[in-house]
C-alpha cells in the first residue's frame, strides 16, 4: 500500500512539471509573437532566396517562395524604377529615368549612325561576367554607334518582378523608345534591338509593339539566349517581330530556349541544340552557358573580335564537316541579307573566345581546364 501511495506521489508530481514547462513555453511563444516582425530581415531573406534559386534556372526563380508584400514595401521594383543609359556630345554617360524617354532626342543621338537599344534583364553579381560593366564598356567604345542601354535589373529584386509581373509593362517602355527615335529622325531600318535572357522577350515584345500600331518592322532583333520564362506565353522572340531575328544560343535547358526562333540561329559548340552537350566551354554551371553567349556578343562589339559561324543542317553533320562554308556568318551586328537557318562554330574557354577560322570546323573537347587566371566564373 505504501509502495502504491509513493508511486501515485511521483506520477502527480511528473504530471505538475509537464504541465508547468507547457506553460513556460506558452508563454514564450507568447512574447516572440509580440515582437514587431523585423521586415528587413524578411527582405534580407527573400534577396538570398532569390539569388540561390536564380542559379537553378527560370522554374526555380519564378516558384521561389518569397514575401512579396515584404518586397513591395521597399523602392526598386516598379516598372518606373527602370533607367535610361545614354551618351552626351561629350562622351559621358548619363542615367535617366524611364518616364524621361521623351527627352531621348536631347543627347547623343546622331540619325547618321546606326543606333543599338540594349535591354539589360539580367542580373549579376560583380564578376566575369558583370553584365553592367560591359554594357559601360559597350557604350564608351562604340561612339561609332548611338547606345542605348534600358536596365531592368539592377538588382535580382527588380528582375524578379520583371520576369514575374512587369513584363507588358517593359515591353510597352521599350515601344515608346523606338517610337521616340523614330520621331527623332532614326530610320527603322538603322535600329538594333539586343537584349540578353528576359531582356531579350522584352525587346522582342517591344519591337511587336511597334509593329503593331505603326505597321512597320525596326530593321533587327538581336536574341541573346532568350529565356524560357515563367510561361511559354511570355516568349516573344520568333520570326515577324523584325525585318532580321537573329538568336545567339547558350544553354538551352533551364534557362535558354533551345528550338530556332529567328531567321538565323547560331549555336556556339552546339550547346542548346544538342541535349548531351551540356556546358559552354570553360563553364561548370548552365548559368555559366547562359551567360556565355553574352560575352561572346560583347567581345565581338567591344574588342572588334571576329567570330565565324557557317550553315549547317544539324550539329551532326557540323562534327562531320558536312556544311555550306562558304555562307559564313560573323557573331556581332552586321548580317548578309541571304543569311538564313542553323550556324554553328567552336569558340574556346578563354579569352579570346573565338578560334577565327578554324573554328568553323568541329574539334574535340580538350580534357584539361582553362588556367586559373582566365577560367569563366560565376
Amino acid at each position: 500500500m505504501r509502495a502504491q501511495f509513493i508511486m501515485q506521489k511521483s506520477t502527480a508530481q511528473m504530471i505538475i512539471a509537464v504541465c508547468l514547462i507547457c506553460q513556460s513555453l506558452a508563454v514564450a511563444d507568447k512574447d516572440k509573437a509580440a515582437q514587431p516582425l523585423n521586415i528587413d530581415s524578411v527582405q534580407k531573406h527573400n534577396i538570398k532566396l532569390l539569388s540561390e534559386q536564380l542559379n537553378r534556372g527560370w522554374r526555380a526563380f519564378c516558384d521561389a517562395p518569397v514575401d512579396e508584400g515584404v518586397m513591395s514595401l521597399f523602392q526598386g521594383i516598379n516598372p518606373s524604377d527602370a533607367r535610361l543609359h545614354v551618351m552626351t556630345i561629350t562622351n559621358q554617360s548619363v542615367e535617366l529615368p524611364i518616364k524621361s524617354i521623351s527627352q531621348i532626342k536631347d543627347f547623343d543621338i546622331n540619325p547618321e549612325r546606326k543606333t543599338l537599344i540594349y535591354v539589360n534583364a539580367f542580373h549579376t553579381a560583380d564578376s566575369y561576367f558583370s553584365v553592367q560593366e560591359h554594357l559601360t564598356l559597350l557604350q564608351n567604345s562604340r561612339r561609332d554607334l548611338n547606345v542605348i542601354v534600358v536596365d531592368f535589373a539592377k538588382d535580382v529584386a527588380q528582375l524578379y518582378y520583371a520576369v514575374r509581373h512587369h513584363l507588358s509593362v517593359d515591353g510597352y517602355f521599350v515601344y515608346k523608345l523606338v517610337r521616340a527615335l523614330k520621331d527623332a529622325g532614326i530610320a527603322l531600318q538603322d535600329i538594333t534591338l539586343a537584349g540578353h535572357s528576359v531582356g531579350a522577350n522584352i525587346a522582342a515584345l517591344g519591337a511587336q509593339l511597334f509593329a503593331k500600331e505603326n505597321k512597320q518592322l525596326v530593321g533587327q532583333l538581336l536574341a541573346i539566349d532568350p529565356a524560357t520564362m515563367c510561361r511559354t506565353s511570355d516568349i516573344w522572340v520568333k520570326q515577324g517581330v523584325a525585318s532580321r531575328v537573329v538568336v545567339l544560343h547558350g544553354e538551352g535547358d533551364v534557362f535558354g530556349v533551345r528550338v530556332p526562333l529567328g531567321h538565323i540561329d547560331i549555336y556556339p559548340n552546339g550547346i542548346g541544340y544538342f541535349p548531351r552537350r551540356k556546358l559552354q566551354p570553360g563553364c561548370e554551371s548552365k548559368i555559366c552557358s547562359h551567360m556565355y553567349p553574352f560575352v561572346l556578343f560583347m567581345e565581338a562589339l567591344i574588342e572588334g573580335v571576329m567570330i565565324p559561324a557557317t550553315k549547317c543542317e544539324s550539329w551532326a553533320k557540323f562534327r562531320q564537316g558536312d556544311c555550306n562554308f562558304q555562307n559564313t556568318i560573323n557573331i556581332g551586328l552586321i548580317y548578309p541579307s541571304n543569311a538564313k537557318g542553323l550556324y554553328f562554330c567552336m569558340t574556346q574557354p578563354n579569352p579570346p573566345f573565338t578560334y577565327m577560322e578554324h573554328g568553323l570546323r568541329y574539334k574535340a573537347r580538350r580534357p584539361e581546364k582553362p588556367s586559373e587566371k582566365n577560367q569563366i566564373k560565376y
